[in-house]
């Protein structure tokens, strides 16, 4: 606490331009406060204040610490807020978007470490259905936070954490597609597709696939939760979404074969964790992007 307090000082003197000024903002002698800041200056071998006609101004050197002091002092403040919220908080809510190509299998795993924790927290779950919606809520702090495969970066938006990954398809046992576990294009052949919803990453990119390869398939299926469809399916549909799984249990659907989709014909998304640039995160925000970070160390 002794460093906060003279960046305390140097920010009071700087302001005021007056050490005399500034000691009376401060509760201390203007002695006491300038062999506080000599003290300072011989620490760090360095000139913070040079004394002019009407008082003190700030070095070139006094001009870098005084920027480094209000960082530390800024840092300090939002760390004692968490804090504060950390120990006060008994009810409260997070706020998550979700776009609808990956599965929320996952989700669920991260909700459920989250509540195990802070059980008091209600954790409410946006869908977002485009790249304009996700953009829009976070304006708004309708949410805090989204899981978002390939965000569009623009201004307000930040990436608090990704993750590169497949698009998984799942192929029902036995007819004998995606060997050497790649699924090509050209093997939707005459096959039905569950894909996620229309305007997704992932349905724009099989589409223009199809369309490129002129493949002739039918679209069987576009919705959210491809995996509980395909639990439902009656005919032969080949699933297709973003599946991430950091940990040593990989999504499997019984009746089907879990293959990726080739990644030179089709690529790869980035999972991301996306918060605002402009507002900052809530205690419950914070917390659940640490459950986040710690899924893909």
């Amino acid at each position: 606490m002794k460093h906060l307090q003279s960046f305390k000082y140097v920010r009071a003197i700087a302001a005021s331009g007056s050490i005399r000024k500034a000691a009376e903002t401060l509760a201390i002698s203007p002695s006491a406060l300038n062999r506080h800041i000599q003290t300072l200056e011989l620490d760090l071998d360095i000139q913070i204040f040079e004394r002019v006609t009407k008082g003190v101004r700030l070095t070139s050197e006094g001009e870098l610490f005084l920027n480094f002091a209000m960082n530390q002092l800024s840092g300090f403040n939002r760390v004692r807020q968490q804090i504060s919220a950390m120990k006060g908080l008994r009810v409260g809510e997070l706020r998550v978007g979700i776009s609808e190509d990956f599965d929320q299998s996952i989700l669920h795993d991260m909700i459920a470490k989250f509540q195990r924790d802070h059980s008091q927290i209600d954790v409410t779950i946006e869908r977002l259905t485009s790249q304009d919606a996700l953009y829009r809520a976070l304006d708004t702090q309708s949410i805090e936070l989204a899981l978002f495969v390939n965000p569009v970066l623009r201004k307000g938006i930040q990436i608090l954490h990704g993750a590169d990954v497949d698009i998984a398809a799942f192929v029902p046992l036995g007819l004998g597609l995606g060997k050497n576990d790649e699924l090509r294009i050209f093997e939707f052949q005459g096959i039905r597709l569950a894909l996620p919803p229309a305007n997704t990453e992932v349905t724009k990119r099989i589409e223009a696939a199809i369309d490129k390869n002129r493949i002739d398939t039918l679209i069987h299926y576009r919705g959210p939760d491809m995996s509980r469809f395909l639990e439902h399916a009656f005919s032969a549909v080949i699933g297709i979404s973003v599946v991430v799984n950091p940990g040593p249990a990989p999504l499997q659907i019984s009746g089907y074969k879990r293959t990726s989709l080739l990644r030179r014909e089709i690529g790869t998304c980035n999972f991301c964790l996306v918060g605002s640039d402009d507002h900052g995160l809530s205690f419950a925000a914070h917390a659940f992007q640490e459950i986040f970070s710690e899924a893909f160390q």
